[in-house]
Parts: structure tokens; sequence; C-alpha cells
């Protein structure tokens, strides 16, 4: 009964005031989740080149690159609120100009639009969501907004299955769910973030304060690039119907959602580096199982996506939270640029590169690709934790919410008055 009071009072003092943040993740990324199945399919049925499929799918994350140079200048002069209310809207122009035309170039201008719109928006709510949190709970708060974020995902995948015999009714959908993520953002009553000076952050720097955390968020992108982008052309090119391919893609998404809250937890009571390799350890075991599995369909199916999605969409929270242990409040929306950033140069790379291998290898590469970046990624997070086995903490900073409570991890060092003990 004290775990569950403790646990109750944790989620009314961390989560509850974040609701609001929380409701327009849900909204964006069913939206977007949709969007990117939506036109994969659609380019499979077009009979269009799969690597042209890819380049045209990947042009969405090119945009989310050019929002990262761009966007946090404008969210410091007018904003988190209205800036997403701004990238809102645009998103929302954007998806509904896919109806006018199949034209793939014109489809090209627009994927590079989205993907500034959603680069911005993610952007305005993950370095938000960040000044909130402590280094003691930042795990589970950001697990919490990823579960949202995946179950958003998941259910947008579930859009597939509209009848759209105009071939129009899909994008109009999602446009409005774009809108819809306005509503909650544009009442809260959570105050945006005061941050009167701004850090400037590059490559170089962001490499230097975290370098398992900026490799991780790139291998996190091609993994999850790879999955989104090209998991419903794997699914369709080894024979599944479109209720398989469905189905495919939302358990992928849903088994990313049911791991969120234990993991996260468990970040927070240890170093997030261990997690990390832990994962992508299991993901390179349990990878290969999918491509089999998959081909008897139903729960073998289910359970083997489940198992996949659990590994893929873990990795990007951790490493985020990873970092923002490691700063302080006035580098927060460049550190979310640059990790979006980061993350987007492997979302880019991740879906052409795989594309090509499928080509050359045929579809099981899909399945082949999450086992070579896990695998690299382990041997490359181990030679950094033998250099450097006990970190520097940023101690709490004034925009948080709460006061820290210690977490049982006792090989950290402290910067001033770390969180971590």
């Amino acid at each position: 009964m004290t775990a569950l009071q403790n646990f109750t009072h944790t989620f009314k003092k961390t989560i509850y005031p974040l609701t609001a943040l929380f409701a327009g993740t849900i909204f964006m990324c069913c939206g977007y989740a949709s969007l990117g199945s939506t036109l994969a399919l659609r380019l499979t049925l077009m009979n269009t080149p799969t690597t042209l499929s890819g380049i045209i799918l990947a042009l969405y994350y090119l945009g989310t690159v050019i929002a990262t140079f761009s966007a946090a200048k404008f969210i410091n002069k007018i904003g988190h609120i209205r800036s997403f209310a701004i990238f809102a809207a645009l998103l929302a122009i954007f998806v509904s100009g896919h109806a006018l035309s199949p034209n793939l170039v014109y489809w090209s201008l627009l994927r590079l639009g989205e993907g500034y719109a959603i680069g911005g928006t993610t952007m305005c709510l993950e370095s938000w969501i960040n000044t909130r949190a402590t280094n003691s709970n930042r795990g589970t708060i950001i697990a919490v907004y990823m579960v949202t974020s995946y179950l958003g995902s998941s259910i947008g995948q579930l859009f597939l299955n509209v009848p759209d015999p105009t071939g129009m009714m899909v994008f109009v959908l999602i446009a409005m769910l774009f809108s819809c993520a306005l509503i909650p953002v544009s009442l809260t009553a959570l105050p945006a973030p005061a941050i009167e000076t701004v850090k400037s952050m590059d490559f170089r720097k962001a490499y230097k304060i975290s370098p398992v955390g900026f490799i991780a968020c790139i291998a996190s992108g091609i993994l999850v690039g790879t999955f989104y982008m090209l998991g419903t052309i794997y699914a369709t090119k080894i024979g599944l119907d479109i209720r398989s391919v469905s189905l495919f893609m939302f358990f992928g998404v849903i088994g990313g959602l049911l791991a969120q809250f234990p993991i996260g937890r468990l970040s927070d009571l240890t170093d997030r580096r261990y997690v990390l390799v832990g994962i992508s350890v299991v993901l390179a075991v349990l990878a290969p199982l999918v491509h089999f599995m998959a081909l008897y369909g139903g729960w073998a199916l289910i359970c083997s996506v489940i198992l996949l999605g659990s590994g893929v969409f873990t990795l990007y929270p951790i490493a985020v939270s990873h970092v923002n242990d490691l700063i302080s409040d006035d580098e927060r929306i460049q550190a979310s640029g640059m990790l979006i950033l980061t993350q987007n140069i492997g979302l880019v790379i991740g879906p052409v590169a795989v594309a090509a291998g499928m080509n050359l290898f045929g579809p099981s590469f899909f399945v082949v690709s999450f086992v070579i970046i896990p695998l690299l990624f382990v041997a490359f997070t181990v030679s950094q934790i033998k250099r450097k086995p006990d970190i520097a903490y940023v101690s709490n900073t004034p925009t948080q919410m709460q006061p820290s409570a210690p977490a049982n991890a006792s090989t950290y060092t402290e910067l001033a008055s770390g969180d971590k003990k």
C-alpha cells in the first residue's frame, strides 16, 4: 500500500502537471505515424522503386535536420506555446497538400516541409518537458512522454484500414489530428520555460558532453527510421496481406510503448549507459526471430514484433535522459535540437541504406540491419565505459518542479550537488 501511495504521490507531483503536453504529443504522433505508413503504402501501390521510396520518405527527416539549425532561435524569440501552434498549423497544411496530386517531386517537397514542422514541435515539447524534470526522475518522465508518443503512433498505424476510395480521406483525418494537438497545448496553465540566456551547442560540444548519448541517438535514428519507413514495405515484400502489415506496424510500436516505463525507471536507478548496452544486446539477439516468426502470422507475428519494438524504441529516450543529466536549463533547447539532429542523421541514413540493401540482398536485409547496428553500438559504448567509468552530473536547475531525490547509483560522481548519488 505504501508503494502504491508513493507512486500516486509521485504521479500527481511530476506527471499530472504535464498532461497537456502529453495529450498534444499523442495527437502529433498519431498523425505522424499514420502519415508515414500511408505514404509508404501508397508509394508501393504506385510501383515506385524501393530505393526511390526510401529517398522520398527520408526527406521528412532531412526537414527535421534543417529545423534543428533554425527552430531554436524561433522558439527563443516567440516562446514555446506560440511556436508549437505555428509548427502544428504548417503540418496540417502540408499533409492536406498530398491529396491534391500524386506527383513524386511534389510529394518530396511536402515531406521536406513536414519534417521541418515536426522537428520544431518536437524541440518545443522535449525541451519544455526536460526543464520540468530532475536527474532522479528524468528517465520516468521521459518514459511517460515516450509512452504517449508510441500510444499515438500505434493508433496511427490503424488508419491504414480506413476505407478511402477517393484517396483523400486519410490525409484529411491526419490534418485534423495535427490541428487537434493545438488545443491542449494552447490551453495549458503550465508556464513555458523562462530562459533568459541560451548557450550554443554544436556537434563537437554535444559529442564531448556525452559520446554514448550522441552515438545512441544516431543508432536509434537508423533503427527507428528503418522500421517506420521500410517496415510496411518489408512486410509487403515477404507476402503479408494488408491486415497483417497493419498488425506488424501496430504491435511494433506497442512493444516500444510497453517497454518505456520499466526501462525508464530502471535507468533512473543505475548508469543509463549500461541500460543502453543491455537493450542493444537483447535487440541483436532477438531480431533474427522476426523474419521467421512473422511468416507464421497471428500470435507469432505479434510477439516477435513486440520484442523488436521494445528494443528499437527505447534507445532514444534513454539517450535523451542521459544527455540531459549532464546539462543545465540554458542548454536544453539547443541540446534538444542537437539530439534531434543526431537522431535524424540516422533517420536519413537508415531508410536509404537499408532500402539499398533490400534491393541487393532481398527483404531479409531489413532484419539484418537490426543486428548489425546494435552490435556496433555495444562495441563503442563498452569502449567508452572502460575509458570513463564514472560520470560528472550537473545539479538541478531553478525551473525544475521539485527538489531532487537521490537515486541508488553509488558509483556516480557529481558537479556541485548533483542528483544521482
